[in-house]
């Protein structure tokens, strides 16, 4: 499977969206959907990528796939673990055993739940932003063993269509069950199993443009600029309803749908405007945000942590948006340069190719 900038390109925009809400515009700029979003690419390119293993090796080697995501993910989020830890030190005086083990191991979604993340000195800890990898981690985790044993007789379509529909209905059940605990940014926004359809919608579209008939059936009838727009449209609808019960059930549906038909004419339709988009998300300036949005998306929460605990939590203050922005990026440079750089060799040692 070659380098798509493109992919590259919607990261970025991503991480943007992301960063921008934390730093004090999360009012006017929805960061949980930029989060929605990496969901959706991450499942699409690594389904993509071991779809064309499974075509060129005739198998997907599950051991070189959880060795690739190792060496992919560890290293800056261990980097991550330790200067967080070491600040939550300095700052509190203390640091909980059980917190560094959720971070360390993918359960930060479920103990940012259930247990909570100490406060640091009056702010959200550092380890907070982990929920959204271990949500990753947990669905490769179950979904790469069922990939690899089903290739071959197709019924992985019926696997991906539960993952598709399964955790609409687990959040549809909590919010009847538990309507009193039903808040943004708790059990149906952070759980592995209510949000792991965004990440299937990107495995589905990956799966069908892979095979013959499916990928004709969909250039055929939905490869258009109304299904584009339609898809625009799903997801500006879903931001402008602010209806507790329906953000944290149909929001994320609605969404994923949305994302389906926009990424599905941004990366394959041929009309003139849509390579004119693809054009801009592979710009350089775009594509390196892209490379970089992993480290980003790691050290941007803890500069957020810092730089409010050493002049205070006014946000919108000069002093703290350049503090902000001055150290996301410098930490960041650090992360990409020194700790994930060297890694890539040991990667495409088992299989990368990206």
């Amino acid at each position: 499977m070659k380098y798509t900038p493109e992919l590259d390109g919607i990261r970025a925009l991503s991480i943007l969206l992301v960063m921008i809400s934390h730093a004090g515009f999360g009012h006017i700029v929805p960061g949980g959907f930029g989060v929605t979003i990496f969901f959706f690419i991450s499942g699409y390119l690594i389904t993509s990528l071991l779809i064309s293993e499974a075509e060129k090796n005739n198998h997907i080697d599950l051991k070189k796939f959880y060795i690739r995501r190792f060496w992919r993910l560890l290293p800056p989020a261990i980097y991550f673990i330790i200067i967080s830890s070491l600040l939550i030190l300095f700052i509190n005086q203390s640091i909980k055993v059980s917190e560094i083990f959720a971070a360390l191991f993918y359960f930060a979604n479920y103990y940012k739940i259930f247990i909570h993340f100490s406060n640091v000195d009056g702010l959200l800890s550092p380890f907070n932003i982990l929920w959204s990898l271990a949500i990753e981690e947990h669905f490769y985790i179950l979904f790469a063993p069922l990939l690899a044993f089903t290739y071959r007789s197709n019924r992985y379509y019926q696997i991906i269509v539960i993952f598709l529909l399964l955790p609409l209905l687990i959040r549809l059940g909590y919010a009847l069950i538990f309507p009193d605990l039903l808040h943004e940014g708790g059990y149906t926004y952070t759980a592995t199993e209510a949000r792991i359809d965004s990440i299937a919608f990107g495995c589905f579209m990956a799966c069908l443009m892979h095979k013959p008939a499916q990928k004709e059936w969909l250039e055929r009838h939905l490869l258009k600029f109304g299904y584009f727009v339609l898809g625009l449209a799903a997801i500006l609808f879903s931001l402008l309803v602010r209806d507790l019960f329906f953000r944290e059930t149909f929001r994320y549906s609605l969404q994923n749908v949305g994302l389906f038909l926009i990424l599905l004419n941004v990366l394959f339709n041929q009309a003139n405007i849509f390579a004119a988009i693809r054009r801009f998300l592979a710009l350089p300036s775009l594509t390196f945000i892209g490379k970089l949005s992993y480290s980003l998306y790691l050290q941007h929460w803890l500069s957020m942590t810092l730089i409010s605990y050493a002049i205070g939590l006014n946000k919108l203050s000069l002093a703290w948006q350049l503090g902000f922005w001055g150290l996301t990026i410098i930490t960041s440079l650090i992360s990409y340069y020194v700790i994930e750089q060297p890694t890539i060799a040991l990667r495409r040692k088992y299989g990368s190719n990206v």
